[in-house]
């Protein structure tokens, strides 16, 4: 019931005033014969030529900002920031389906080929939850994917994990072993493994990652299952021989 309870939620996982100038009484005050344009008058904050102008013009903004530059770096640090957000969704999601792709492949051949009672049951549960961390985690891909989405959570959703040369070996060389005893040591071992591998993705999001609250939802609880798959495994080698 707890595991259904589990899959069922991450299922659901699925935002100055300037000083008047005083004038003695009676005393005439200059103005030019023909106003000048603003832009023409001198003025300390903007330089006293062209050059000055022209310049600060070029840094992107009105040539009387003086204080250009420090708007700029202010606007800079969000930006910044966004784009760290978005590499860490984009590598967690891309950690999380390589290593859940590993486990699943491996599951589906223990299906046919584990002989033991508990390593096969084993197997048929992790092949559906695996299926369905992959479909919430594909989820974020969507049209309909929530405002705090980033980009780099849509690109690595929507796009095959790239499984390393290891990984890939290791599944071709399982395709083609032979069901038994051994089988089973093997699958349990690898499955071990694993899922310490994948309780290491969920762990370095949750520390270093207060951002996105879908992927960290998800995070938590694919956390709390993988904890309790762990102990499954270490209690099946036991049983199966180390």
């Amino acid at each position: 019931m707890s595991r259904r309870l589990v899959v069922a939620g991450l299922a659901a996982v699925l935002a100055c005033p300037a000083l008047a100038q005083q004038t003695p009484q009676n005393q005439a005050i200059p103005y030019p014969v023909a106003p000048q344009p603003a832009e023409t008058q001198p003025n300390q904050g903007l330089g006293q030529n062209a050059q000055e102008r022209e310049q600060r013009v070029r840094q992107g903004g009105a040539p009387q900002d003086s204080r250009t530059q420090a708007r700029q770096g202010q606007a800079g640090a969000p930006a910044q920031m966004g784009q760290q957000q978005s590499q860490a969704d984009r590598e967690y999601i891309q950690q999380t389906l390589a290593t859940g792709t590993v486990s699943l492949q491996a599951s589906n051949f223990a299906l046919s080929k584990a002989q033991n009672p508990r390593v096969k049951q084993f197997a048929h549960f992790e092949v559906a939850e695996q299926n369905t961390l992959s479909e919430v985690l594909r989820s974020m891909a969507e049209p309909a994917a929530t405002s705090s989405t980033t980009a780099g959570a849509q690109q690595a959703a929507s796009t095959a994990p790239e499984l390393p040369q290891a990984d890939a070996a290791a599944m071709e060389r399982r395709s083609k072993a032979q069901g038994g005893a051994a089988f089973d040591k093997d699958y349990v071992a690898m499955q071990l493994k694993g899922h310490q591998d994948l309780l290491a993705v969920q762990e370095r999001y949750l520390q270093g990652n207060p951002g996105n609250r879908e992927l960290m939802n998800v995070a938590k609880l694919a956390r709390g299952q993988i904890q309790e798959h762990i102990a499954l495994l270490q209690d099946m080698q036991k049983e199966t021989g180390r």
